[in-house]
C-alpha cells in the first residue's frame, strides 16, 4: 500500500465511524398522545362511586388513573358482571388464572377488588414495558400486554400486530382524555378536555359481553 493510500485511509477513519454510529443509532421512539401531560382524574366521568377506586390502583401502578379508567371502559363497558366468550370476568375482564396471581383472594365481579387487581397487573407490567428497550410508549406496550400477554409483546418486540390488540391500545389511548381533568394551560386556559355532563350509575347486565 503506497504513502497515498495509507493517509486516504487514515483521513477517511472518522468518516466511517460516524457511518457506523449513525447505522447502530436506535430509532427514535414514535410520538405518542401518552407522551402528553394527563390530568388528574375527573370522578365526574366514573360511574357509580368507583372514582377512589381507580385513584388507588393509579398509586399502585403509576398508571394515570384516567388510563385506568379508559382501560375499564374498553374491558366491560364499566360492566362489573361481564363475561366474554373466552371466560374473562368482572369489569376487569381478568381470566381465571391471571385472577389467582392478582386477585389476592378477591371477588372478582366486585369492583373495588377488580380494580385493585387491575392495578397490580398493570404495575407489573408496566415494569415489563419499561425494562423492555422496545419501541413504544411504555403504557401502550403495558396495555397491549393486558389484552395479548407480555409473551406476545416480546414475540414482536412491541405492539403484537393483532387487530383487536392494535384497536384496544388505541381507543384506550384516545379515550383517556376523557377521563381527565383539564390541565391549564401557560395563557389561562385549558387543554386536555374532557366530555361535559357526568357519568351515571350503570345497570349491571348479568349476560356476558
Amino acid at each position: 500500500m503506497t504513502v497515498v493510500a495509507v493517509t486516504l485511509l487514515v483521513l477517511s477513519l472518522p468518516f466511517i465511524a460516524a457511518k457506523a454510529y449513525v447505522a447502530l443509532k436506535p430509532e427514535p421512539r414514535p410520538p405518542s398522545s401518552f407522551d402528553n401531560p394527563i390530568g388528574p382524574l375527573d370522578a365526574r366521568m366514573v360511574p357509580n362511586g368507583w372514582a377512589p377506586y381507580i385513584e388507588a390502583a393509579s398509586r399502585e401502578s403509576g398508571v394515570p388513573a384516567p388510563v385506568l379508567a379508559a382501560q375499564l371502559e374498553a374491558e366491560s363497558k364499566w360492566d362489573p358482571q361481564a363475561r366474554s366468550s373466552v371466560g374473562a370476568q368482572g369489569l376487569a375482564q381478568f381470566m381465571p388464572e391471571t385472577w389467582e396471581t392478582y386477585g389476592r383472594g378477591g371477588d372478582v365481579y366486585d369492583p373495588k377488588d377488580a380494580i385493585a387487581a387491575q392495578g397490580r397487573f398493570m404495575k407489573h407490567l408496566l415494569e415489563q414495558s419499561r425494562n423492555s428497550g422496545y419501541d413504544r410508549h411504555p403504557y401502550e406496550l403495558a396495555l397491549a400486554g393486558y389484552n395479548a400477554g407480555f409473551g406476545a409483546v416480546q414475540k414482536f418486540k412491541g405492539i403484537p400486530p393483532y387487530p383487536e390488540t392494535e384497536d384496544y391500545v388505541v381507543k384506550i389511548r384516545d379515550r383517556t382524555s376523557h377521563y381527565a381533568q383539564r390541565l391549564a394551560t401557560p395563557s389561562g386556559g385549558s387543554s386536555a378536555g374532557t366530555s361535559s355532563g357526568s357519568a351515571q350509575a350503570l345497570p349491571v347486565r348479568r349476560e356476558g359481553s
